[in-house]
């Protein structure tokens, strides 16, 4: 298995695992996604690939500290195929980003989780891997359509 980047090409075969965190798609909606993500000089995908087929990915972008000076990598999003999951898949996405923070200085990765029953796994596995519970979580939905 390698850990890669994703690239616009990449939306097809991301579909079945967008679906699986709750965020249904078509591929040419993703694409657009992908291309103005990728665009920007702060946000990337890891993508866990075996034998051409996507795995896994993990998404995320570089923020910054408004208390301190520094940085941090937000994970925006984190999805492993279901018949693939509990094989460290992403352990090893989470495993690359932090060895990429560590290169540039980064000490600190969040990541923002739904507080409802179904990410119950999940949230078990962030606790499994490091991170600590710290924050609450608001958010307010300006248009209907965001609901």
């Amino acid at each position: 298995m390698q850990i890669r980047k994703a690239t616009i090409k990449d939306a097809e075969a991301l579909l079945p695992l967008y679906e699986d965190i709750g965020y249904p798609t078509t591929a040419s909606n993703l694409a657009r996604c992908l291309e103005i993500i990728l665009s920007q000089p702060h946000y990337s995908y890891l993508l866990a690939e075996r034998n051409g087929e996507i795995l896994g990915f993990l998404g995320y972008a570089k923020l910054f500290f408004f208390e301190v000076a520094g940085s941090y990598y937000r994970i925006l999003a984190l999805s492993v195929a279901k018949e693939v999951r509990r094989q460290g898949i992403a352990n090893k996405l989470i495993n690359k980003l932090k060895k990429q923070a560590v290169k540039e200085g980064i000490k600190v990765l969040a990541l923002n989780s739904g507080l409802t029953a179904k990410r119950n796994v999940a949230h078990w596995f962030y606790q499994a891997v490091g991170f600590e519970k710290v924050t609450a979580g608001f958010a307010l939905y300006l248009k209907s359509q965001h609901k």
